[in-house]
């Protein structure tokens, strides 16, 4: 893993868990959300894996894939047990994007 993914793996951990609470309704499952999460963590580590050039061979897509992976569920246990999710993310579930109608 380059230096530059490893900033990249560092900074999508951090974001991926705001992207999942923007995206997510009050309406869907905790498994659901998790599955979502997980889902975004594997997409984010495949474009961190091109953030230095395609990887050459299958261990770097692994360690980049992995990497966010893990690193988002840790990012979202930290955010946990500091507060943030009962505070920050689960503010974001009242953000609209987009207009409303009125």
């Amino acid at each position: 893993m380059t230096e530059m993914q490893m900033l990249m793996t560092l900074t999508l951990s951090l974001a991926v868990p705001f992207g999942v609470q923007l995206i997510k309704t009050e309406a869907m499952s905790g498994t659901a959300a998790r599955f979502m999460a997980i889902a975004l963590s594997l997409i984010a580590g495949v474009v961190t894996g091109f953030v230095s050039g395609i990887p050459s061979d299958p261990a770097s897509w692994v360690t980049c894939v992995f990497a966010l992976v893990g690193g988002v569920q840790t990012a979202y246990t930290l955010f946990k047990g500091v507060g943030v999710t009962s505070k920050w993310l689960d503010a974001l579930l009242g953000v609209e994007i987009g207009g409303r109608d009125e």
